[in-house]
């Protein structure tokens, strides 16, 4: 049998071929590929027609695209498939009602044109749309957006969003000008546009409208129903996540890493068996291994070990375990299976101390697949408040990474945002506990964004708050560099910045309202409601003490009930607050980007009103410079005054004029001279060459003088006189 060891080393040999598989090592032929491909679609024809149609009761303007290319994309994918007569033919709607724009159906055209691949527009949704707070809406339940990608009608199926954001995507990823049909078309329009296939028309108006009586309800009822399948298991998830957590004897750092003894040599060898094929499994299906295949694996397991003897169990010479493995390939399925398993702990650090969360953020696969959001809410979350054995916190982590690629700007993004929204108390124990944390070198995060450079992570710390007076170890402050006080160059386009004022606006006032510490919100309680037990033969005052002991316990289940309605309304009124936070961060930075537009705009007119201005100054000096009865001297421009001049006046002998250093000084330089000189040549060989022409004209013209004198018995010099008779009677007689 191998050695646990060798097992092991196969077991981690195995993912760590996956990862070299990764995007990180295959970027540069990535970006070469996608720029064959856009060289190879620079020649596709596009044409477009817009129609009126009516989809299970929904107004609807439609945009058919044709794409006539050589080059097609067979890409089958369920979440963007499309009902198209043609495999060339595009449909893109729009709403009526409120110009949501399927975005899905316009991501196709990327695809059609093997731009991008169905996976990766999945995964642009995921981070850009589906979890970015940009498309909050005015709460947590109404987001900017529509996800009918399970809609029953193939012709709605997509994610749907507000016509501006809409233009703004057409726009970065020019597909407008193909597109811009769609969008300048106005809205009451519908009735005057022509029906898209007839037939097809009728029979969806006449359709059952019980399919969607309203798109949000159909979004209502999807989410509902994704809740109901997903809420068991998170449930398990949170409870044991928080049972780990009580249990961490060594906060505020990782769990050690557990070291495998030989009484438990055998067990880890098997378990490491069994890891090594889910591992498989998962990387060979397009989907993932599911949550009861990776039950079904280690069920036997599970029921002839003990869960100390099997969790945690390391995989490599570093001691990270599979639960490190699956967050650095960003498997979903994995990493909450290997939790709610109980497998492993997410608190759990490898021989560094790293959490999995850190192998999550040192590579860009959770952010390729657009799943980090996920990852982080719901199992991984505990790691942003954990130490390693250097002492460095998740904003160390994320500093070190600021070399390697542009990754750490979105996984900060991320982080901060779970953060704020989340609770004010998360955010009030990040600036207390995580913040200006120190390293065992002493160096704060701000220290090591100033080392690297990073304006953009500079700003970050520093809007949240960071102290720039705290001291290395070498006496070093971040206040001693002068990039700490050249931050008002940096572009703050990034939301996060207004999300991070915002919240901290709202995170003081409470504080300055409700003290240091701020109060959790209490959920409410179960409330029972006593039996009472009705004796018979009881005497009369064991009677009334009975009906005194009901009234009480009414009273008290009264008091319970009303207890709970409030503590349900500080729960809402607490979110209300939460979403009021992303709400005002929206708006303020939506406010700055339309005030910089009108800015731009201001701009924009006042160039076209001063060019407008000086082409009306330039034509009215043209006119009054132009007189056609004025001599015109085609060689003022190339005269030059200096030398002329004195040759025309004569008083000064040529080889004087070429001997002074002072007239010499004064001409223009010599290659615009020499280019003067190469113009006069050039324009007396074309008249040398005229002259020839018209001398050669002459010649030929006295020759048939002769010819036409000799024929008609005329002198020479009166074949003029009669040129125009002879020619009359040469026509008559034809």
């Amino acid at each position: 049998m191998d050695s646990p060891i060798h097992i092991g080393d196969l077991t981690t040999q195995s993912i760590q071929q996956k990862l070299i598989e990764t995007h990180i090592n295959n970027s540069s032929n990535t970006n070469k590929n996608r720029n064959n491909k856009n060289n190879n679609n620079n020649n596709c024809a596009v044409s477009s027609t817009i129609y009126s149609s009516i989809y299970s009761g929904v107004k609807t303007i439609q945009l058919t695209l044709k794409l006539d290319s050589d080059k097609s994309n067979n890409n089958n994918n369920k979440d963007l498939k499309l009902d198209n007569k043609s495999h060339n033919e595009i449909i893109v709607l729009r709403r009526v009602q409120d110009s949501f724009v399927n975005i899905t159906q316009l991501f196709q055209i990327l695809i059609k044109l093997d731009l991008l691949s169905a996976s990766q527009v999945n995964n642009y949704f995921d981070n850009e749309i589906l979890s970015n707070l940009e498309y909050f809406g005015s709460s947590s339940n109404t987001p900017q957006y529509l996800d009918l990608r399970k809609h029953q009608n193939t012709f709605l199926q997509g994610i749907w969003i507000p016509y501006d954001r809409a233009v703004n995507l057409a726009l970065k990823f020019d597909v407008y000008e193909i597109t811009k049909k769609l969008f300048l078309v106005d809205v009451h329009d519908f009735n005057k546009l022509p029906k898209a296939n007839k037939r097809l028309y009728e029979d969806d108006a006449n359709s059952d409208s019980d399919i969607l009586d309203s798109p949000s309800k159909k979004q209502k009822l999807d989410k509902s129903s994704k809740k109901d399948l997903l809420s068991n298991g998170r449930a398990v998830s949170q409870k044991l996540i928080a049972s780990s957590i009580s249990q961490n004897s060594n906060y505020p750092f990782t769990l050690p890493a557990v070291i495998i003894d030989d009484n438990n040599a055998e067990i880890a060898n098997d378990i490491k068996v069994k890891l090594g094929d889910v591992f498989k499994r998962d990387d060979e299906k397009p989907e993932g291994i599911s949550f009861e295949e990776v039950k079904l694996a280690f069920a036997d397991a599970l029921s002839r070990y003990t869960l100390e003897t099997i969790i945690d169990i390391p995989l490599d010479s570093k001691g990270q375990t599979a639960l490190h493995f699956a967050s650095t390939l960003a498997s979903l399925n994995l990493v909450s299976a290997f939790i709610e398993l109980e497998l492993n702990s997410p608190i759990r650090g490898n021989n560094a101390g790293e959490s999995p969360l850190i192998s999550c953020i040192q590579v860009t696969n959770s952010m390729e697949k657009g799943n980090f959001t996920k990852i982080l809410s719901n199992w991984l979350y505990p790691d942003i408040w954990l130490l390693d054995k250097r002492k460095r916190t998740v904003l160390h982590h994320l500093t070190l990474q600021i070399d390697k690629n542009d990754s750490f700007k979105f996984y900060t993004t991320k982080i901060l945002e779970y953060i704020i929204s989340e609770n004010n108390q998360n955010l009030l124990d990040f600036r207390a506990n995580i913040l200006n944390a120190q390293d065992e070198d002493g160096n704060t995060a701000l220290h090591l964004a100033i080392e690297k450079d990073s304006k953009w992570f500079i700003k970050v710390l520093v809007d949240l708050g960071a102290d720039t007076s705290i001291s290395n170890k070498r006496g070093t402050k971040p206040s001693d560099f002068e990039i700490i006080r050249d931050l008002g160059s940096v572009e703050n386009d990034d939301q996060i910045f207004d999300l991070i004022s915002t919240g901290l606006e709202f995170l003081n006032k409470r504080l300055e309202i409700g003290g240091e510490k701020l109060p959790e919100a209490e959920s409410p309680k179960v409330v029972t409601t006593p039996k009472m037990i009705d004796r018979e033969g009881s005497s009369s005052s064991g009677k009334i003490f009975n009906s005194i002991q009901q009234l009480l316990s009414n009273t008290n289940v009264e008091y319970e009930n009303i207890l709970n309605s409030k503590r349900e309304q500080i729960k809402q009124l607490d979110r209300a607050l939460h979403d009021a936070t992303i709400v005002t961060a929206n708006n303020r930075f939506n406010t700055k980007k339309i005030t910089e537009k009108l800015v731009n705009l201001d701009n924009l007119k006042l160039q076209v009103a001063n060019v407008t201005d000086k082409l009306a100054l330039s034509k009215q000096e043209l006119n009054e410079k132009i007189d056609e009865n004025k001599e015109y001297d085609a060689d003022a421009p190339f005269i030059i005054p200096q030398v002329f001049d004195k040759l025309k006046e004569g008083k000064e002998p040529e080889q004087d004029l070429k001997a002074g250093d002072y007239l010499l000084n004064q001409l223009q330089p010599t290659p615009i001279l020499k280019a003067r000189i190469q113009a006069y040549r050039e324009i007396n060989r074309k008249l040398e060459k005229e002259l020839k022409t018209l001398v050669d004209y002459s010649d030929l013209t006295s020759k048939f003088k002769k010819v036409v004198s000799i024929c008609t018995n005329v002198g020479v010099n009166e074949v003029d006189e009669f040129l125009d008779g002879l020619l009359e009677a040469v026509e008559g007689q034809q």
